[in-house]
């Protein structure tokens, strides 16, 4: 009869490990993509809001990856990104290759719920301390671009005075800031780039080392705490292209303590809004801040573009309601309002 009840005991208690094990919990530290499997090689089925509560079901082998279920999604998240109380909670979990069923999962709403200036910079503020550790100058930033990104259009009158900021004057303290980098021309800048060019030795211009890199040698010749990576889309190019050189840039910019500030773009010349789809996938992977330049020219005529792509002008006359109906004018504020928010969110000046 004891030995009866003993493992009547032993059955209770491993009922409960299970049960406890099952609805185990956590909650997202950041804004998350829900993959299908375990990796980010897997297709992003979902998305997981910060500070949302997840049940924990499964690992993948190395407990990097956690099977959760979010409301009534489930799928898998970066483990690194989830906040348990208990320690061993992730490692205790049982391990799983499952995959999800593939499913359309429109990224693009979720980019077109977002804010065009960002109003939360991520893991902005580590990385900029890290970077003024390695001797960074907080009152620079650099630029990563094409022809949109080109001083005679882009910033410079910021520099040169040639700017109204009507009800924006708050913005003057960031143009002080930041005064030199507006109409400097940067290295990493080219009329003609493309995402792959700003990797590619062969496009490093006049003052840079042989077999530099534009954005090696942009860093060596600058050495800012911020740059902004703008560029759109040549043909040829698709979204899985352009997202790894963007992962390479971000890591590049990060590892040298820089803070990236990543922009997707007002034009959708690949024709399914994949590219600014990968834009905004890895800038919230990454937990940089997101210049959702797109969403500024959604309310303008013709979304801001006089052919689908080259964007319709007029000067920074912020308090002007024809000029603020423009591409330019547009891409012009909302960068200034984006390095605005970032410079304060980092605490630089």
């Amino acid at each position: 009869m004891r030995r009866a009840a003993y493992l009547l005991v032993i059955l209770v208690l491993g009922v409960l490990t299970v049960s406890a094990q099952q609805t185990s919990t956590a909650v997202t530290s950041e804004n998350l993509n829900l993959r299908a499997g375990a990796g980010r090689d897997h297709p992003t089925i979902g998305a997981v809001a910060v500070n949302t509560t997840v049940s924990l079901e499964a690992r993948n082998d190395d407990a990097s990856w956690t099977l959760v279920r979010a409301g009534d999604a489930r799928g898998w998240l970066a483990a690194a990104y989830l906040r348990v109380n208990d320690g061993a909670a992730i490692s205790s979990l049982p391990v799983s290759a499952e995959q999800m069923p593939a499913v359309t999962y429109d990224l693009m709403d979720r980019v077109r719920a977002t804010s065009v200036v960002p109003t939360n910079i991520g893991r902005a503020g580590a990385i900029f301390q890290q970077g003024l550790a390695a001797g960074n100058n907080p009152q620079r930033f650099s630029k990563v671009g094409d022809c949109q990104s080109i001083t005679q259009f882009f910033l410079a009158d910021f520099d040169q005075g040639a700017y109204t900021l009507g009800n924006h004057a708050n913005l003057q303290a960031t143009i002080d800031h930041f005064a030199g980098s507006w109409a400097r021309s940067s290295a990493s800048v080219n009329n003609g780039f493309n995402i792959y060019s700003t990797l590619d030795p062969s496009w490093a211009g006049v003052g840079c080392l042989a077999g530099e890199s534009p954005i090696e040698c942009e860093y060596r010749l600058w050495q800012p705490s911020f740059v902004i990576i703008s560029l759109e889309v040549t043909s040829g190019i698709q979204a899985s292209g352009y997202e790894w050189a963007l992962r390479e840039n971000l890591d590049f910019w990060i590892e040298r303590g820089v803070v990236p500030i990543v922009a997707t773009k007002a034009d959708n010349r690949e024709g399914d809004w994949s590219v600014n789809a990968a834009i905004a996938r890895t800038a919230w992977e990454y937990n940089v801040p997101l210049w959702n330049f797109l969403m500024a020219t959604q309310p303008l005529a013709n979304f801001g573009l006089t052919d689908g792509f080259h964007l319709t002008f007029a000067s920074n006359d912020f308090s002007n309601p024809t000029n603020l109906a423009t591409g330019w004018t547009q891409r012009n504020l909302t960068a200034l309002q984006t390095l605005h928010n970032v410079r304060l969110g980092v605490g630089a000046g």
